[in-house]
């Protein structure tokens, strides 16, 4: 059986990384930067799997999530977005009130799931207040449910409209 981790077309930054890998060492930020800049998917799909394997075996674990969407409006028109509707066109769109977000989440409460994951557009009224009232509500519902939450724009957004409430929350000083 080939041993991707040994490949001899491997340069020597990757045939270091690899043996950090084998040896179970922990790898830096600058052969994470290697990695990103050389290395191929398929490698790094090896590298995860020789961890994986490692750790445990021939088992494969599993997220079991759903997604939430609160709004498909949004501020900005990001190209990247599939599905965003401008906000001067938000009739086109839909913003969910808190209470018919957590109603979708009670929807799962008989399904195996492990995980929210909520995402969706920027809008002024979904500030952090909002989200962190959201996620107690969440979290009070069913602890157990892990909460993944917000996109780096959705939280640059957030973080920059509530600037003295973020500061102040950072310090100890929570606003909620």
């Amino acid at each position: 059986m080939l041993n991707i981790l040994d490949l001899e077309q491997l340069s020597p930054e990757l045939k270091s990384i690899a043996q950090k890998v084998k040896q179970g060492e922990r790898i830096s930020s600058a052969d994470c930067l290697v990695l990103f800049e050389q290395a191929e998917l398929g490698y790094l799909g090896a590298l995860a799997n020789h961890i994986r394997n490692k750790r445990h075996g021939n088992k494969t674990y599993f997220n079991r999530n759903f997604h939430l969407e609160p709004t498909n409006v949004c501020l900005y028109t990001c190209t990247f977005c599939s599905y965003s509707r401008l906000i001067k066109k938000r009739e086109e769109g839909w913003e969910y009130s808190h209470d018919e977000m957590m109603d979708m989440i009670k929807a799962y409460d008989d399904k195996p799931v492990t995980e929210v994951h909520i995402v969706g557009g920027v809008l002024p009224q979904y500030d952090l207040e909002f989200y962190a009232n959201l996620f107690k509500a969440i979290k009070a519902h069913r602890p157990d449910l892990h909460v993944k939450a917000l996109t780096p724009v959705e939280y640059h957004y957030i973080f920059k409209k509530s600037h003295t409430k973020c500061l102040n929350f950072i310090i100890g000083k929570s606003p909620f």
